[in-house]
């Protein structure tokens, strides 16, 4: 039988072997794609100063429930997310994301498994690519391109969007039912 002492000593070590092994995987992350230990550690890596206004972004991008590749058109992004939740998430402005673009600096990444945007070496926009308005449910340019909606409507059938290929970042117009990620942002005090 094994006492209470050793117990704990052989679990401490375990422990601390674990530890120590996701601190390194962690590390190894950080500097293969700039980022900081604390950048990955914490959520406010995700906060940025938008000209005076402090906009943290959500780590992940939002799933469709109802969409085979998980993206949202317009109106349903709009429907669902243009009032903040009960914890201050919804969709970003065109003005929020024109100042990250025009301020953050940004590289595409060639990820084997999804490549994607990553801001000022600690948001990561996976390039989803996105669902042509004609429907059908057909993916196009997945880990070829990122388009994000905002919640700013352009009037009629269009709406404005963050768009990114490996070329070129820039505010672009889309159908309104073309289906594009989505990423929530929140204002931070």
């Amino acid at each position: 039988m094994v006492d209470y002492k050793t117990f704990k000593k052989e679990y401490l070590n375990e422990w601390v072997d674990r530890s120590l092994a996701a601190r390194k995987a962690a590390e190894e992350l950080a500097m293969k794609d700039g980022a900081s230990l604390r950048d990955i550690y914490k959520p406010e890596g995700l906060i940025f100063d938008l000209g005076g206004k402090k906009i943290e972004f959500k780590a992940e991008n939002e799933i469709c429930p109802y969409d085979d590749n998980g993206l949202f058109t317009w109106y349903a992004a709009h429907l669902k997310f243009r009032e903040p939740d009960k914890d201050g998430w919804r969709l970003p402005t065109e003005s929020e994301m024109s100042a990250l673009k025009n301020n953050a600096p940004y590289k595409f990444v060639q990820d084997k498994d999804m490549p994607y945007l990553l801001m000022d070496g600690r948001l990561r926009l996976p390039a989803e690519g996105f669902e042509d308005s004609k429907g059908g449910n057909a993916l196009f340019f997945k880990g070829e391109t990122g388009d994000y909606w905002t919640s700013t409507p352009l009037g009629g059938m269009y709406a404005i969007e963050f768009k990114f290929t490996e070329k070129y970042v820039k505010i672009d117009v889309s159908s309104v039912n073309t289906a594009c990620s989505v990423r929530l942002v929140r204002e931070v005090n």
